[in-house]
Order: C-alpha cells, then structure tokens, then sequence
C-alpha cells in the first residue's frame, strides 16, 4: 500500500465524523440563542418596569403599563383628571406572554405606580413567557414596592406566583 495521503475511506469517515459534530453544534446553538432571547427580554421588560417606577417617584406623577399581546405601552399622566395619558414608550416583544388573573380580584390589562413609585393595586402581579425553554429568568414578579426576575419552575401550571421561584 502506499503511505503518501490518505485512502478515500478514511476521508470519507473523517468527514462523516466531522459533519455529525456539527449537526450537534447547530442544534445546541439554536437551543442556546432562543434561550438567551427569552432571557433578553425578560431583563428588558424588568428595566422598563423599574423605569418606570422611578419616574413615576422622580417626575411625582402617575405611571401606567398596559399590557396587549405581545405588547407593552408606557403611559405618564398629568394629574387625577387625565384619563388618556401621553404614551412614553411602547416595546413589541415577539415573545407572547401571559399575566397572572387568578389571584388577582378585579384582573385588568394595567398596573398603575403612584406619584412615590409603588403600585396601586397591593395584588402582587406575575408575569410569564410562554416558552418552552429553559431560560434562568423568564417570569417577573411586581409586589407593590419591588419587581423581581423569576423562573417558571412548571410550565403545566398557570402563571400564578406559587409557580414561579424569585431568582
């Protein structure tokens, strides 16, 4: 046999061996990267959340979140007569997600933060991205005075805050 280069057999499972790696490596990099986009816009929606807070505390007017699918709009309102409000921001998330309406006596769309930040309704509020992966963070919780990050522990169950660990 000749010992200059390498028989098309041997090339043949070389490339065999390296195509499986990186079918592997594709599947995993898929699965990473939709885990870090729910993670992504979980940390977002927590910043919007907090900023709006603080300007509610730091302008001492009322705040509004509305929630829509797939959507969230920012209302700043001048006083107790202003029923419209000016829309601040909206954010489109392409993550759908749902709102905890079990616990909460009187459900609605919003959540109001008063003129020194904390929120008007003292029902604690979860909110959960409707995923099926296994991201660190894809839940918030908003307490009257605080918002925390939180992971579903069981995606069969609602989005309620005895489903969600505060991380």
């Amino acid at each position: 046999m000749n010992s200059r280069g390498f028989s098309i057999i041997e090339l043949i499972v070389v490339i065999g061996i390296i195509s499986i790696l990186l079918t592997l490596a594709t599947i995993n990099f898929g699965a990473w990267q939709r885990k870090s986009m729910v993670e992504r816009y979980t940390k977002e929606l927590y910043s919007d959340v907090q900023d709006a807070r603080m300007r509610a505390a730091f302008t001492k007017r009322v705040q509004r979140i509305e929630f829509g699918a797939q959507k969230v709009v920012f209302r700043s309102f001048l006083n107790e007569g202003d029923a419209v409000g000016t829309i601040v921001s909206t954010k489109n998330l392409p993550l759908s997600f749902t709102r905890n309406t079990a616990d909460v006596p009187a459900p609605s769309n919003f959540i109001d933060f008063n003129t020194r930040g904390i929120m008007i309704d003292p029902n604690i509020q979860v909110i959960c991205f409707t995923t099926t992966e296994d991201a660190a963070y894809d839940a918030l919780i908003i307490t009257p005075a605080l918002t925390s990050m939180g992971k579903v522990t069981n995606r069969g169950n609602a989005c309620a805050r005895t489903n969600v660990t505060q991380k």
